[in-house]
């Protein structure tokens, strides 16, 4: 149950795996969603375990849904998930919490999806985290599909996760050009798939000419408009109640 006072604002409950990924949430927030009030949680080794791991194990599965189930008893009036490797715990949460979830990269993926990019070029800082999000956004196109398909190459920008963690946007800004460089003339659109990666959105569209998505912006005001629809997602609906789209 939410903690949220009438008349106050709204509390957004931001779950970080990295540092690096805090003020990046904080600054799409303030644009997308500036009456929310924002609560900032950090696990700082959520990506490093999942990286020693192999991947995301049940383990660490129950450590986010210890963070979500935190902040809801903390008083959050919705949840959004900044590390998009632990998107896939929401389903779970959204069937044991019943408020506005998101996690990082839905609002960019269903963006990618409306524009109907030909190819796209999908970047981040750990292999597996990238892996994750290209089958993720893959399925998502696929259950888009109009007749027109989308194909997702995915790329680990070498040195961009010491970038960011630095706070270097020129050497983030580089690491992610010189990525992106050797596909220019096979894709469409390059996605930065990790809030960690979007300081450096604006300086990569302008050295590739090609457009640049990221993710926070995007997840911010879609989770605005959630928490105003009071749009539930519909795995957390009781089966005989009308379920409102979102």
């Amino acid at each position: 149950m939410s903690g949220h006072r009438a008349g106050g604002p709204p509390t957004v409950a931001v779950i970080n795996a990295t540092s690096a990924s805090v003020e990046p949430a904080r600054i799409a927030l303030a644009a997308g969603y500036p009456e929310a009030s924002v609560w900032s949680l950090l696990d700082d080794r959520l990506i490093s375990d999942a990286e020693a791991s192999g991947g995301l194990t049940p383990a660490l599965s129950d450590r986010m849904l210890s963070l979500i189930a935190y902040a809801v008893h903390g008083g959050a009036d919705a949840v959004l998930l900044s590390c998009s490797m632990y998107g896939p715990v929401l389903e779970q949460a959204r069937r044991e919490h019943r408020l506005p979830m998101l996690s990082s990269d839905e609002a960019l993926f269903a963006e990618v999806a409306r524009r109907r990019f030909g190819s796209v070029l999908l970047l981040g800082h750990l292999t597996p985290a990238v892996q994750d999000s290209v089958n993720r956004l893959t399925r998502m196109l696929s259950a888009a599909d109009s007749g027109e398909r989308t194909t997702v190459i995915g790329r680990t920008a070498s040195g961009a996760a010491e970038a960011a963690a630095l706070d270097d946007i020129d050497a983030l800004e580089e690491s992610l050009a010189a990525a992106a460089t050797p596909y220019l003339d096979d894709v469409d659109a390059v996605i930065l798939g990790m809030f960690s990666l979007s300081p450096a959105r604006m300086g990569v569209e302008k050295a590739l000419g090609l457009p640049v998505l990221s993710a926070p912006l995007p997840a911010a005001r879609a989770l605005r408009e959630r928490v105003a629809a009071g749009a539930w997602n519909r795995l957390a609906e009781p089966e005989s109640a009308p379920v409102e789209a979102s």
